[in-house]
């Protein structure tokens, strides 16, 4: 599974075409993102990876609902806080144990979870656990509170939970419980449970060399990528001579038509970034400002961080 940091691909999906989807960022940087399920919190990778490709938004106080994007009522649920009071109340929350066992409920698929200290299953809908790192804890104070997700002792993450049929709840107390009155029973529970316990450190084990793995792949990809455009990219003003007809090589890729054409700009330098990706960047600097209508007409962005447009090719 590919992941990005505390996420995974799946967590892209799990937020997409929700009702209503609510971005906040605070003053160090955290962006804080909601749908009203699953509340993330992100650093700029992640999000980038994770949101921005299907909301084409940068971060920031924004909410998105059916009738598109506003910025004047974000404010009216306070994320920063509601991720703090679930802090509060989970601090002395034990971990809780996931089950083999999986439901269908009237809305969704759920996972099965079990809180032995308390005693008590709580179930939460598969497509938002499938969202977060696959070494994430689960910790709850009730089955119908919220759980906050850990990685590496740090919370990053909030889950709401589905209300579980007493069936449900039966079954997952079944499968953690032993029979008291059953001497073989317990200690054929004993055993299932080691065997369970055994196989989820193994699991977990396995996902955590995957992380790296995969990090180290994706490194090996961006040294990659910057050794290509290195090589291949130029901007204009660099050219120290024209060459001839037969010697020009005409742009192929969308983002080298797009470069090529502002590059004959004076006084404006073109840029592809990601030119081995699947969404190459086309960035324009320089002199921007005398052709900014005409710029922003083709489709450019103004990027206020890096004081250039840019040019976003799917």
């Amino acid at each position: 599974m590919k992941f990005t940091g505390r996420y995974t691909a799946a967590t892209a999906k799990a937020l997409k075409g929700s009702p209503r989807l609510v971005c906040q960022v605070t003053e160090d940087g955290t962006i804080y993102v909601c749908n009203g399920f699953l509340l993330c919190t992100m650093n700029p990778p992640e999000y980038a990876a994770t949101v921005q490709g299907f909301t084409c938004c940068e971060p920031g106080n924004w909410t998105i609902d059916k009738d598109g994007k506003h910025e004047d009522d974000a404010h009216k649920l306070d994320l920063v806080r509601l991720y703090a009071d679930t802090l509060k109340t989970n601090a002395d929350a034990q971990p809780l144990q996931r089950s083999p066992l999986t439901v269908q409920t009237p809305k969704a698929a759920a996972v099965c979870y079990y809180n032995a200290a308390a005693d008590f299953a709580a179930i939460y809908d598969t497509k938002f656990i499938a969202a977060l790192h696959p070494a994430a804890q689960l910790r709850a104070a009730s089955a119908i509170s919220a759980a906050v997700a850990y990685c590496d002792n740090e919370p990053f993450a909030v889950v709401m939970p589905i209300k579980a049929e007493p069936e449900t709840v039966r079954a997952v107390r079944a499968f953690f419980t032993e029979a008291a009155e059953d001497n073989t029973k317990t200690g054929e529970a004993d055993k299932l449970r080691a065997e369970l316990a055994q196989s989820q450190e193994e699991a977990a084990t396995l996902r955590g060399d995957l992380y790296r793995v995969a990090n180290e792949i994706d490194e090996l990809k961006n040294k990659l990528a910057e050794l290509h455009e290195t090589k291949t990219e130029q901007p204009a003003a660099e050219a120290v001579e024209p060459k001839t007809a037969a010697e020009a090589v005409e742009p192929k890729t969308a983002a080298e038509i797009i470069a090529a054409r502002w590059a004959e700009v004076d006084g404006l330098t073109a840029t592809i970034k990601g030119a081995t990706t699947a969404a190459p960047v086309v960035w324009l600097a320089g002199d921007t400002k005398p052709h900014e209508k005409e710029i922003e007409a083709a489709g450019g962005k103004w990027s206020g961080k890096k004081n250039a447009y840019y040019f976003r090719v799917a």
